[in-house]
């Protein structure tokens, strides 16, 4: 199986028909930064940004280099000797880039001064009565270099007209691991119960540029969790505890799945989601049928108070509203929507829904099938995603003859999935 291409993501297609400048991303950390976008002018704001001096949540900026942001929230929790629970965040951030995030954490003012992590700059803003979740921001803000590409500024105007102000809003191939994309392969085995499977391929499957051959290859010979071990490098934290917990409990792999931090296993049932959502929007791309503006029987999903698109509400697409909704989904006010199927989902109607059941039926997955009984906080009951979304005040520079792009985006959106209809590699390791 390569961990290369394109495919075993799920986006192949391109929306945009001018060849591609081609190119490199993150030839530098310093190539790639993205900034949390909290709020907007003339919008409701988050709870958390609320200051109140009796609040017990921290609420600090923190400005990374090279971390994950799960490896993050761990070694905050171990300086601060806290659950990982009591750290919140809004979204993950790439781990090959400069990024600049807001936490909650719930401990006194005094202990964020113990904090010396190597690489990190730490701003405490204010106390909060509400800590941050997940999805509690209105998107990103991006600089990011193309290294190595042929530079066409003719190619480039080309693609920005052909776009028209939208781009397919593939999941990036951070969803499934950048240098490992593997996360929706574990995915599928965690959805069907073969949880021996999705531990053994969250530890043995990898990749050129991927550390830890030596102990991979000693698990995968022997089967020997605890010698295993010894050879897995100090800084793989996650695949430690994995093989830790077995060298104690060796047939416990439901067990080896909850020593992961919870929000990492959940992305590992969201990259299965997010692969079947790329698949069926690569083969709409692929019939021609329109993307961005609704058909018959399509979902849409109106704006939010944030701009952004509410996943929470969905409209059916009918011969008399169409005309209304195709002219909001121009004007960026309302987004044609996609499937993340889990287990209280439905299946649109129309084409969109044909190819839902093509993709699923493929893969020999049911709704129902996402109800996990066995790790029951790993269960997903589906929600739309925009198929495609828009991209906000671009702006491009050139540094010693190389494009620089600065733009923002809606949560939940990839920069890397804007930049690859610029680019048009069929290398997911290019971005």
């Amino acid at each position: 199986m390569s961990l290369v291409s394109q495919h075993i993501v799920g986006s192949e297609s391109f929306f945009s028909k001018t060849s591609g400048i081609g190119g490199k991303l993150r030839k530098r950390l310093e190539d790639f930064e993205v900034e949390e976008v909290v709020s907007i002018p003339g919008r409701s704001h988050w709870i958390w940004m609320q200051e109140n001096s009796k609040g017990k949540h921290q609420i600090v900026k923190i400005k990374a280099k090279n971390w994950d942001t799960h490896v993050l929230v761990k070694e905050l929790s171990r300086k601060l000797n806290i659950g990982q629970k009591s750290i919140g965040f809004a979204g993950t951030k790439d781990k090959r880039a400069i990024t600049t995030q807001h936490f909650s954490v719930k401990t006194s003012t005094d202990n964020l001064s113990i904090i010396d992590l190597e690489n990190i700059e730490l701003d405490f803003l204010h106390s909060s009565i509400k800590p941050i979740r997940l999805g509690n921001l209105v998107g990103n803000k991006f600089r990011i270099k193309i290294t190595k590409s042929s530079n066409s500024k003719d190619d480039i105007n080309s693609i920005f007209s052909e776009l028209n102000g939208f781009f397919p809003n593939f999941f990036g191939v951070q969803r499934f691991g950048t240098v490992r994309p593997i996360t929706h392969i574990v995915g599928e085995k965690i959805v069907h119960g073969d949880y021996e499977g999705a531990v053994l391929d969250y530890l043995t499957l990898g990749s050129p540029n991927f550390a830890g051959h030596e102990g991979r290859e000693v698990l995968l010979e022997t089967k020997d969790f605890k010698k295993a071990l010894e050879k897995f490098p100090t800084h793989m934290l996650f695949e430690r505890q994995l093989l830790g917990h077995l060298s104690r409990n060796k047939e416990d792999f439901t067990g080896a799945i909850l020593q992961l931090p919870e929000n990492l296993s959940k992305m590992l049932v969201h990259g299965y989601q997010s692969l079947i959502f790329n698949k069926v929007l690569d083969m709409r791309i692929k019939e021609g049928i329109e993307a961005s503006l609704p058909q018959v029987g399509d979902c849409v999903m109106p704006a939010d108070g944030y701009g952004g698109p509410d996943q929470r509400v969905t409209i059916e697409v009918t011969d008399r509203n169409q005309s209304k909704l195709s002219k909001r989904c121009r004007e960026g006010k309302a987004w044609v929507a996609g499937l993340l199927p889990g287990a209280n989902s439905n299946f649109s109607k129309g084409r969109q829904g044909e190819l839902e059941r093509e993709v699923m039926n493929d893969f020999g997955v049911k709704f129902s099938d996402f109800i996990i009984n066995d790790i029951p906080e790993l269960s997903s009951y589906g929600m739309y995603r925009p198929l495609f979304q828009k991209y906000n005040e671009i702006d491009i520079n050139y540094d010693s003859g190389d494009p620089v792009f600065s733009f923002w985006l809606h949560k939940g959106t990839y920069a890397t999935s804007f930049l690859r209809e610029i680019m048009k590699s069929s290398d997911v390791t290019v971005y």
